[in-house]
């Protein structure tokens, strides 16, 4: 999704079709004009489960799956997790009302990620130039900006 974000015209179109984004919703907040936020989560999640199925909500939304089994869960955990961008399960109250600003559930990771900027100066300190990018799979840095006069970090 970020390279689609940063990508105009006709690379973002072939971006698109060769990348589609999906939609995954786990709960509503609110639907008809009536908020939720007060309801709990089983009731959120039944009209979310009714969205889906009275009003034929289809591709590119999904609807997350949910269960009260732990068994299920542990599957879960243990296959859907080792699919990319996939770091665990999210564990909700079904009693629980949604709190604006309050993390109120859980999650449970298989794995933990890092996101990370890695930034160079190359050259000599007399003509500095540095340059930022994302770490790749291989180690190596991608340069993805170039500047002749890096910004120093900290005090």
């Amino acid at each position: 999704m970020q390279r689609r974000a940063a990508s105009r015209g006709c690379t973002a179109v072939r971006l698109a079709a060769e990348m589609p984004a999906s939609f995954v919703a786990f709960d509503v907040l609110q639907a008809g004009g009536r908020l939720l936020l007060k309801e709990p989560y089983a009731v959120r999640r039944a009209r979310l489960e009714r969205l889906f199925t009275e009003d034929a909500v289809a591709p590119p939304w999904l609807l997350c799956r949910a269960t009260d089994d732990v068994r299920v869960a542990q599957e879960w955990l243990t296959t859907w997790t080792r699919q990319p961008g996939v770091e665990g399960l999210v564990i909700k109250g079904r009693a629980q009302h949604y709190l604006p600003g309050v993390r109120g559930w859980y999650k449970v990771r298989r794995r933990d990620t890092t996101e990370a900027v890695i930034g160079a100066i190359t050259r000599t300190l007399a003509a500095q130039e540095s340059a930022t990018g994302p770490l790749r799979h291989t180690r190596h840095l991608a340069a993805g900006r170039r500047s002749g006069h890096p910004v120093a970090a900290g005090p």
